[in-house]
């Protein structure tokens, strides 16, 4: 039901969530021959063309791709709202958990290579998306305490 703003922003956390795959957020800048770095769900990826990720991260894809698949399936589970809003405390825990772990590989790569960093604006994504996620979840509460409102008119 894409006229209920719990959808909208639902399907705005799958968007920004989904950005992730395309761009990275953090580069660094190797201090030593001033070479460049880009880390996103690839892994740590140099700038040169054609050479290998230093470092994969796999988790990353995995947690990524759970968030965007849950905050469609609760888009499709409009007719029971509680299960909705455990999927989204669910999806909410794993923003947070997506966030530390881009932080804690930010650190990793920094320590490797051992340059200075700077953070894309995609990475205060999965910050943005848990504040819509608990926006939504809002939402749901007050559609299932409408409903039962209108149980008890019966």
């Amino acid at each position: 039901m894409l006229q209920r703003i719990q959808t909208v922003y639902l399907l705005i956390v799958a968007i920004l969530i989904g950005v992730l795959y395309f761009f990275p957020f953090a580069s660094f800048v190797v201090d030593l021959d001033m070479s460049m770095y880009h880390l996103s769900i690839k892994g740590l990826i140099p700038d040169i063309v054609g050479t290998k990720p230093v470092f994969r991260a796999l988790p990353l894809v995995i947690i990524i791709t759970a968030i965007v698949v849950i905050s469609i399936a609760i888009i499709a589970l409009f007719k029971r709202r509680m299960l909705q809003i455990r999927l989204s405390i669910v999806n909410i825990l794993l923003l947070i958990g997506l966030q530390s772990l881009m932080l804690y590989f930010v650190s990793v790569s920094k320590h490797q290579l051992g340059g200075q960093s700077s953070y894309s604006l995609i990475f205060i994504f999965p910050l943005i998306a848990a504040i819509l996620s608990y926006l939504a979840i809002r939402r749901i509460a007050k559609d299932e305490a409408l409903v039962r409102s209108m149980d008890r008119l019966r």
